[in-house]
């Protein structure tokens, strides 16, 4: 066998016989470190011809149970146009079981959003999480919520909020003029979507947006939940004032990669087998891990995101490369708040008759509708001829029209 590897004619053969019986070393596409995803440049460049100054990015839940999402915010820098996502780490709170093999420098990290979208690759560091940190097309879908018609200022302050947050992690303070209690991250305290919330309000100054838990119950463990922020109601929140304040707004679909057969250390499931769900409010839909919403604020959201969609993009496994997939005009805000609440107003099921059913009793016939529920009261009447069972959560969410050739 020594001589094989002394002679390089006898290598060659042995590699390229290695490589024909399928035993090729590449790491495989939707890995990290894997290939790049091809086309990233131009959507960038094609989204940023948009005239908007941030991007609230909520994540789809990876979970069986209640799925709430992940949310992070993306500041688009008013002097040099590049676009970095603020998100709230994860492994930053202090404890023993995340203090080796994570990333815990910053409290809140700031990540090109290229690469945390579609990155396969960390430029922050080899800690970092793929499908969390980077790469999160890969393990799940994103909505991005562009807002535009702030001031420079006020996009500079929540830019300077970050780091003065980062720094006062660092530091172990505690008690700080925007949050009580030490700043490090907790899921039911300092979480992802109470980041956000926290840096529009006290670094960009715009007092309408709702902060809970800031007070002394804030912190007490039973209370956590109550008080906890959750992305989907963060995002509607700033939703609603940015309808106050007359901002634009438009929204993107970042549609996952279904073949990723990567499996992190946090799971035991292939990404491509972890479900992709629209983060839910914490609902009746929440707690019974729903995956048809009913109740009024999930249909409300997912209604008022379609009606404010304009593209969404999918990656082609074949091309290895992000595609336009559809577009379209999307509603403006005040108009898409009436269209939704209307929809939701007529879907969704009353909160008495879902605890009755959750007992197994049912009304008459006549009294209970429920077994018509279906994905029909979210597609558009081109698209009825689908099979409605298949379709994705994404693509309930929205159904836009298919771009003309």
């Amino acid at each position: 066998m020594l001589s094989v590897f002394c002679n390089p004619f006898r290598a060659g053969i042995l590699f390229l016989l290695t490589l024909s019986l399928g035993y090729s070393s590449e790491i495989p596409f939707g890995h990290p470190g894997g290939p790049a995803i091809q086309g990233v440049d131009k959507v960038i460049s094609m989204l940023r011809e948009d005239p908007y100054q941030l991007e609230i990015l909520m994540s789809f839940g990876t979970s069986t149970g209640g799925a709430a999402g992940h949310l992070a915010l993306s500041i688009r820098d008013p002097q040099t146009n590049e676009e970095t996502v603020h998100s709230a780490n994860f492994y930053a709170d202090r404890t023993e079981e995340h203090s080796g093999g994570h990333y815990v420098d910053d409290v809140v990290m700031a990540i090109p959003k290229k690469e945390y979208i579609f990155g396969v690759k960390s430029s922050i560091s080899k800690d970092a999480s793929f499908g969390l940190d980077y790469g999160e097309i890969f393990k799940r879908s994103l909505v991005g919520v562009r807002l535009n018609g702030l001031t420079i200022e006020e996009v500079r302050s929540i830019q300077a909020f970050y780091q003065q947050v980062n720094q006062d992690y660092r530091e172990r303070r505690d008690d700080t003029d925007y949050f009580r209690g030490e700043v490090v991250y907790d899921y039911m305290n300092f979480n992802c979507a109470k980041s956000v919330a926290l840096a529009l309000k006290h670094g960009g100054g715009i007092s309408e947006v709702k902060v809970k838990g800031n007070h002394i119950l804030g912190n007490t463990p039973y209370l956590k939940m109550i008080f906890a922020h959750t992305p989907t109601s963060t995002t509607m929140n700033i939703l609603k004032v940015a309808q106050e304040r007359n901002w634009d707004v438009s929204a993107v679909l970042y549609k996952r990669f279904e073949g990723s057969t990567y499996l992190d250390h946090e799971s035991e499931t292939e990404f491509k087998d972890l479900p992709n769900r629209f983060p839910s409010f914490k609902s009746l839909d929440y707690f019974q891990g729903s995956k048809n919403f009913e109740d009024w604020d999930n249909l409300y959201a997912m209604n008022l995101l379609y009606e404010l969609g304009k593209f969404s993009f999918v990656i082609s496994a074949a091309q290895q490369r992000v595609l336009l997939e559809k577009q379209k005009n999307p509603t403006s805000l005040s108009e898409a708040v009436e269209i939704a609440r209307q929809a939701a107003s007529k879907k969704s099921k009353n909160v008495l008759r879902r605890l009755v059913r959750g007992f197994g009793i049912r009304f008459t016939p006549t009294n209970d509708n429920s077994d018509l529920y279906t994905h029909s009261s979210f597609i558009a009447e081109d698209d009825q001829e689908q099979d409605l069972e298949t379709l994705s959560n994404e693509e309930i969410l929205l159904r836009i029209p298919k771009v003309a050739p």
